[in-house]
């Protein structure tokens, strides 16, 4: 199995990020005697610094990818179009380097995505893609993928947040909030935030 999970979906700044962590019955047996694994879960429950200690954990211990896609793309289709892009894309880079056949494995996705493939620019063949409704919640490879989405996106804004410092970015990690909605209201807009998306209060 495939888990995925993305991170940023409702963002008015930065890209939309998705992971995808690997898992067999013979590595989720090992996990079972691992500590760190038992503390994997939905990656907005847990604390900075135990994501980051996750993040390790699983990047050390399972096959795993990560695929950011970009404002332009979010805004030149749409934001549903952009997560399943960017599925897509971390999917086949762990079929890729696995060296697996699309049916050997089957995805399953944290929310209830209805996406078909192949689809423009995604002609390669997929895993069967499965959805359930707080998945990063209840499966340890989507929560897997959850954390290691959150870390690596946070990774990514923390250092727009030292270049637009005006943002919040730091505080807000591209959310909408009042005080962010206030910066662009002061500010204009970056080349990083989502056009398409209502941007004022």
């Amino acid at each position: 199995m495939i888990g995925v999970d993305e991170v940023g979906r409702g963002c008015l700044f930065g890209p939309v990020t998705v992971g995808a962590v690997l898992v067999t019955q013979a590595s989720l047996a090992a996990l079972e005697h691992e500590p760190w694994a038992a503390q994997v879960t939905d990656s907005k429950l847990l604390s900075a610094k135990r994501r980051n200690e996750l993040a390790l954990q699983i990047a050390a211990n399972l096959p795993h990818a990560i695929a950011h896609v970009s404002v332009r793309y979010i805004d030149r289709h749409n934001i549903n179009r952009a997560i399943q892009y960017a599925i897509y894309r971390a999917v086949q880079s762990i079929l890729n380097a696995a060296a697996l056949g699309a049916d050997a494995v089957r995805i399953l996705a944290d929310g209830n995505y209805r996406f078909k493939y192949p689809g423009l620019g995604m002609a390669r063949p997929m895993p069967r893609l499965d959805t359930e409704t707080k998945a990063d919640l209840k499966y340890f490879p989507v929560s897997a993928a959850s954390v290691i989405a959150k870390v690596r996106r946070d990774a990514l804004i923390a250092g727009a947040a030292r270049r637009f410092p005006q943002y919040d970015l730091a505080g807000n990690a591209g959310y909408g909030t009042q005080k962010h909605r206030d910066a662009i209201a002061e500010h204009g807009l970056t080349a990083f935030h989502r056009k398409s998306f209502k941007l004022h209060a």
